[in-house]
């Protein structure tokens, strides 16, 4: 498994380049299979645009990858806009810029540079998140151990959620698999080996860039 950066939601925005109308669509995606039907959404929205050009990194090696210019000059809408993905390291990741044609013509070179502010435009404004491998635990601690640790805990590698106050505080967490084995350890120290700490699966985790 790898890390990589993705988007954490589904974003779009709209700009007007030379009264050409461009709407960016980008989500994450779990896969080609995914992607295509995200942009196959996209395109049946606004069907009666001029061009929906897309492009696609679909797994998180950046290994691949997919484009189209929908009937722009080739090699002026797709791929540029995959460079700006490719060159922010994003991954997992698909985008649709759709135009309403407004009668002037930008040239190969407005072209470029149009669909290449849409996708970096859409990916300054997104959440970008991290994907890390992790594992994740369930942890029930006494009130006492509990308050002792918590700013350390939350403060630290322990990405914590779904807290539960009972008999004892409950929760579930997701901690970096580099970290999982050191963090373990330290917790049943700190809590003299009262915390009863569960590894419930290792997968992938978003993690705030």
């Amino acid at each position: 498994m790898k890390e990589y950066r993705c988007l954490h939601t589904e974003i779009s925005g709209e700009t007007v380049i030379s009264r050409s109308r461009f709407i960016t669509t980008a989500r994450p995606v779990s896969g080609a299979e995914e992607a295509e039907a995200f942009i196959k959404s996209v395109s049946k929205k606004y069907s009666d645009a001029t061009h929906n050009c897309y492009a696609y990194v679909a797994n998180p090696e950046m290994t691949e990858m997919k484009f189209s210019d929908d009937g722009e000059p080739q090699g002026t809408a797709g791929q540029p806009m995959l460079e700006v993905l490719k060159k922010r390291g994003i991954a997992c990741t698909a985008v649709v810029v759709t135009r309403y044609f407004g009668g002037i013509k930008l040239g190969a070179g407005g072209l470029v540079s149009a669909y290449t502010k849409c996708v970096a435009d859409i990916l300054d404004r997104a959440d970008i998140r991290v994907k890390k491998p992790s594992v994740f635990f369930k942890v029930e601690l006494s009130y006492q151990v509990y308050n002792a640790l918590e700013k350390r805990l939350r403060n630290g590698v322990w990405d914590i959620s779904e807290v539960s106050y009972g008999n004892v505080v409950a929760f579930t967490a997701a901690v970096p698999a580099i970290y999982a084995d050191e963090a373990e350890r330290e917790l049943k120290d700190k809590s003299a080996g009262t915390a009863s700490v569960i590894r419930l699966k290792e997968d992938y985790h978003s993690y705030k860039n």
